[in-house]
């Protein structure tokens, strides 16, 4: 891809690299494996490929396997963390655009959870079930008396949803 630029990921130098466009590769390297009969082991190389990401959770990220065996790792916190370094204490990874599959550098950057949130709304779309409209109308209810219950089946939330609104735990960022 045009003006594509690779760099080893920390902590897997030589094995695997990240690129700016958001893609990820395994590099050509002599790796050690056992033999399942004799349990010798022995030398193989494996071959330089692009990795297909799979889905990461149903909020629609993508991660890789690097190396055998091991959970996967979600790209945009490995692109991030190759091109821009360690994200700073209490920040997380945010996609400018909103696309959680679009791990472009240049679509990456490091913000606070509220950060996240606040951008997922400004994009039109919900951070959970619940619009910014949604909370409003829900503390009007409770400020009107309507019952937790009554306001949980209206918008489709349990109770402790509703309760949580209430009492500030959550939403608590809306004025």
């Amino acid at each position: 891809m045009k003006n594509e630029i690779w760099k080893d990921i920390p902590g897997y130098e030589g094995e695997y690299q990240a690129s700016t466009m958001g893609r990820i590769k395994s590099l050509k390297r002599m790796a050690v494996s056992k033999n399942w009969y004799t349990g010798k082991p022995f030398y193989h190389t494996v071959p330089e490929r692009i990795l297909k990401p799979g889905r990461y959770c149903k909020c629609g990220h993508v991660s890789v396997i690097l190396r055998r065996g091991t959970n996967g790792k979600p790209v945009h916190q490995l692109v991030m963390k190759t091109f821009a370094g360690e994200p700073p204490e209490g920040m997380e990874v945010l996609h400018l655009n909103g696309i959680p599959t679009d791990n472009r550098l240049s679509n990456l950057r490091y913000g606070t959870r509220t950060d996240n949130i606040l951008d997922v709304y400004r994009q039109g779309k919900l951070w959970r079930k619940l619009s910014v409209d949604d909370v409003g109308a829900i503390r009007f209810g409770i400020w009107c008396g309507i019952r937790g219950s009554d306001l949980a089946a209206m918008y489709g939330v349990s109770q402790s949803i509703i309760s949580a609104i209430k009492h500030g735990r959550i939403f608590s960022w809306l004025p």
